[in-house]
């Protein structure tokens, strides 16, 4: 194996590529291609800046302002909305009371009444002539949801252990769930 010294290969190199270079008829061809492109795009824009007053002034013209005036209604409607909302925020809700007697039911024995408000009453003020049972019992887990208690429901299947308070006449009036 020889080796060619530098300038030989590079002299070869050049050959090369002058054989592999496109004739200078084939360049002005090219060349003449390129600037007809060039002027037809040039027309194109010159055609396109002389439509641009025309479009301007047909755009120019009496226009629907009905979109326009939806959308301004809408923001005002929207506003006022907010407004609305932040006023009924910043007032405090009124305290709901509960009756005094489900209160004292729930507070000193924490017993949660099941029955209305009136029977409740008439069942505490005849407390002296007909008492009340308690009951020990185990309820059902959902039980706790009829009652608008939180309730598990993965832990539906289990038993939760209650105290029922019976009037004589058999009625539930109250139930008090124990640990």
């Amino acid at each position: 194996m020889t080796l060619t010294p530098l300038s030989e290969a590079l002299r070869q190199a050049r050959q090369d590529l002058a054989r592999q270079r496109p004739d200078s008829a084939a360049d002005a061809a090219l060349l003449v291609r390129l600037n007809r492109l060039q002027e037809a795009q040039q027309r194109e824009r010159q055609q396109a800046q002389a439509l641009l007053p025309a479009y301007a002034a047909h755009s120019a013209g009496p226009r629907s302002t009905l979109p326009r005036k939806l959308a301004w209604g809408g923001s005002w409607f929207a506003g006022a909305l907010l407004l609305a909302a932040t006023l009924l925020l910043s007032f405090e809700p009124p305290a709901l009371h509960p009756p005094a007697s489900a209160s004292f039911a729930q507070a000193d024995s924490g017993f949660l009444p099941v029955v209305s408000q009136e029977e409740w009453r008439r069942a505490m003020a005849g407390q002296a002539q007909a008492p009340v049972w308690l009951m020990p019992a185990e309820l059902p887990r959902e039980r706790l949801a009829l009652l608008g208690l939180p309730f598990d429901a993965s832990r539906a299947d289990e038993r939760v252990r209650a105290e029922l308070m019976l009037h004589a006449s058999g009625q539930l009036l109250a139930v008090r769930f124990v640990q």
